[in-house]
C-alpha cells in the first residue's frame, strides 16, 4: 500500500478537560444522559480521569463555519463535501468570512489533516483553526476531496472512528505487521498505533450495531496488515450506517422535553460544590402541578467522606419544576445527574411517590435493612407494575458503599418498598422513588437489570452492559426512555463514581450499561428503566 494519508482526531489539552466536559454537556444533555465510557483519543493516552461525555452538538445546531484559507476550488469543495452530512442530520452549516466560527478551517501543505471531535471545537480560541486539510490542492482528484472532507466533518460532528467502535474487534489485525508499517510511514511508535487503530471505543459510545467496512469514519485496510488478507480500501462515500447513525444523533423529528439533570451543565467537575438547581419548563398542558419521579443516573463522589447525595424537585407549577442536586456536610461531589418521570397528577393509570428510611428511624441509628408498606392511593384492578429508583443516598465511609432500593410483595392495593445495604456497611439515609402503572398498558414497558445479569460481583470491571427487551408488540417505534439507578456496590479505597445508562435503544429493546471510570472499583449496580410512547 502506498503511504497513507489519514487524519488525526485531535484531543483537548489536560487542562482544558473539564471545561470541556462542562461545555458538552452544557451544548447537549444528552451528552451525559446518552452515552458511556469517554473513549481514548488517537494519538494520546485517554486521561486517568476521564468522564465518560460525548461530544454531540444540540440538535437543530446551525453551526458557523469559515475557510480560512485556500483556493477558490478547494474551498468550494470544502463546502460541497461537508455539507454532505446535513442532508441526513438535524444540522445546518453557516459558511462565513467574517466573525467568530464554530470550526475554522486551514489549508495547507502540512501532510497532516485532522479535526476536533464535536463541541470540543468550542474550547479553541478564535484565533486558531480547528480543522485542518494538509494535501488539497486544485489538482486533487474528486473521491480524494470526498474522502478527506467528509470524513473530518464527521469529526466535526462527533463521529469516532470506525476501526475504533467496540464491534471492530473482529478485525484479524496482524500487530507485528501493523507496527512496523505505521513506524515506516507515519513514524509511529507501538503506543500511538495502539491508540489510533487497536484501542475500541465503549459499547455505548456508538449507536452502530455492527461493524461497517463502507463507513467513510475508517481507515483503509490493506492485506498485508491482516492475519487472512481480510482488507478493506479507502471508502469515499457515506455509508448506509453513516447516514443512519448520524441522523439518529440529530434526528429531524421533534424530541421529548428534557428530563434529565448533570452538575456538569453548572460547573466543571474540578470546581465541586455543595448545591446545584436548574429550572426546567415543558410544552404539555396541565391543568395541576404533575408528579415527578427521579432517580440518580450518574455519581462521582470523594471517598475521605460519606457519599451523600439528594435529588429533588421544587417549587414545581403547571409549566416548570426547580432541580437540584446538593449535598451537604464534607462530601465532596464531582458531578452528579439525575433523571425523572413526569405525569399528570390525575392520571387514571400512573401513580408515584417517594418514601426515606428517615420516616422509619433517624439517621444516626442506622438499620440494615428496612421496609415500609406503601399503599396506593387508588388500588389497580389488579397488581400492577412497578419500579424504584434511589434519589438520596448518605453511606458511612468506613466500609464500602453499599444500598439497595427493591419492591416486593406487589398487590392492586399496594407494595413493600426495601431500603438495605449488607455485609459491614452502614446506611444511614435512602430515599427512593416509585412509579407504578397497570400490568399490560399499551405503549409502556419497564424493567430492572444489574451486573449480576452478566458477571459476579467479585469480578469487578469498568464496564458492564447487556441486553434487555422490550415485550414483543409493545412498540411500533422507537420509545421514550429513562434509566436511574436502584443498586451500588462500590470499594471504600476509590471515589463512587457509576452511571446508568441505555443505548441502541429501538422498538424491541435497549442496550443497558452500568459503568464507572478512573481508578473506581465497582463490584455491582443495578438500575431500572420505563419505555413509553
Amino acid at each position: 500500500m502506498d503511504r497513507a494519508r489519514l487524519c488525526t482526531q485531535m484531543r483537548l489539552p489536560p487542562e482544558l478537560q473539564a471545561k470541556g466536559d462542562m461545555v458538552a454537556v452544557q451544548e447537549n444533555p444528552a451528552n451525559a444522559h446518552g452515552v458511556t465510557s469517554a473513549p481514548s483519543i488517537p494519538g494520546l493516552e485517554p486521561p486517568s480521569l476521564a468522564l465518560p461525555i460525548g461530544k454531540m452538538w444540540a440538535n437543530g445546531r446551525t453551526l458557523r463555519v469559515k475557510i480560512l484559507n485556500g483556493s477558490s476550488k478547494v474551498k468550494g469543495k470544502i463546502q460541497e463535501y461537508g455539507n454532505q452530512w446535513t442532508q441526513f442530520a438535524n444540522i445546518k452549516l453557516q459558511w462565513v468570512t467574517s466573525g467568530d466560527a464554530d470550526i475554522r478551517i486551514n489549508v495547507d501543505n502540512s501532510g497532516g489533516s485532522w479535526s476536533y471531535l464535536g463541541t470540543d471545537n468550542l474550547l479553541i480560541a478564535q484565533d486558531t483553526h480547528t480543522m485542518n486539510f494538509g494535501w488539497l490542492t486544485d489538482s486533487t482528484a474528486e473521491n480524494e476531496f470526498s474522502r478527506v472532507i467528509v470524513h473530518e466533518f464527521g469529526h466535526a460532528l462527533g463521529c469516532i472512528h470506525e476501526h475504533q467502535s467496540p464491534t471492530a474487534s473482529g478485525i484479524p489485525w496482524n500487530r507485528p505487521a501493523v507496527y512496523e508499517y505505521y513506524l515506516r510511514t507515519q513514524g509511529w511508535d507501538k503506543a500511538q498505533v495502539d491508540n489510533n487503530l487497536f484501542n475500541l471505543y465503549s459499547a455505548s459510545s456508538t449507536q452502530f450495531s455492527a461493524f461497517d467496512d463502507k463507513s467513510i469514519m475508517l481507515y483503509a485496510i490493506p492485506a498485508e496488515l491482516t492475519t487472512n488478507g481480510y482488507s478493506v480500501g479507502w471508502n469515499t462515500i457515506l455509508s448506509a450506517t453513516d447516514k443512519s447513525f448520524i441522523s439518529t444523533a440529530y434526528p429531524f423529528q421533534s424530541t421529548p422535553d428534557v428530563n434529565s439533570f448533570n452538575t456538569l451543565e453548572l460547573r466543571p467537575a474540578d470546581q465541586p460544590r455543595l448545591l446545584h438547581t436548574k429550572r426546567f419548563t415543558w410544552t404539555t398542558s396541565y391543568s395541576q402541578a404533575p408528579k415527578l419521579a427521579l432517580g440518580l443516573n450518574w455519581l462521582d463522589i470523594g471517598r475521605s467522606s460519606n457519599p451523600r447525595i439528594m435529588a429533588f424537585h421544587q417549587d414545581t407549577t403547571t409549566t416548570k419544576t426547580d432541580i437540584h442536586i446538593d449535598s451537604y456536610a464534607d462530601t465532596t461531589v464531582y458531578s452528579a445527574g439525575v433523571s425523572w418521570f413526569r405525569h399528570a397528577a390525575n392520571d387514571p393509570d400512573f401513580q408515584s411517590g417517594s418514601w426515606s428510611t428517615t420516616e422509619d428511624h433517624p439517621w444516626d441509628k442506622p438499620k440494615t435493612v428496612t421496609q415500609k408498606q406503601i399503599t396506593f392511593p387508588r388500588a389497580y384492578a389488579s397488581a400492577p407494575k412497578v419500579i424504584v429508583w434511589l434519589t438520596h443516598i448518605d453511606v458511612n465511609n468506613g466500609a464500602n458503599f453499599r444500598v439497595r432500593a427493591t419492591v416486593s410483595d406487589i398487590t392492586r392495593t399496594g407494595f413493600k418498598l426495601n431500603l438495605d445495604t449488607w455485609a459491614d456497611s452502614t446506611l444511614h439515609v435512602a430515599t427512593a422513588s416509585w412509579i407504578a402503572y397497570p400490568t399490560g398498558k399499551a405503549g409502556v414497558a419497564s424493567g430492572s437489570f444489574s451486573t449480576d445479569d452478566v458477571r459476579k460481583w467479585d469480578q469487578p470491571r469498568l464496564l458492564t452492559s447487556g441486553k434487555a427487551n422490550f415485550p414483543s408488540g409493545t412498540f411500533t417505534k422507537t420509545p421514550n426512555v429513562i434509566v436511574a439507578l436502584n443498586m451500588i456496590d462500590s470499594e471504600r479505597w476509590t471515589n463512587l463514581r457509576v452511571k446508568s445508562s441505555a443505548s441502541a435503544v429501538n422498538k424491541d429493546g435497549l442496550t443497558w450499561h452500568l459503568d464507572a471510570w478512573a481508578d473506581t472499583v465497582l463490584y455491582r449496580a443495578g438500575a431500572s428503566y420505563i419505555a413509553w410512547v
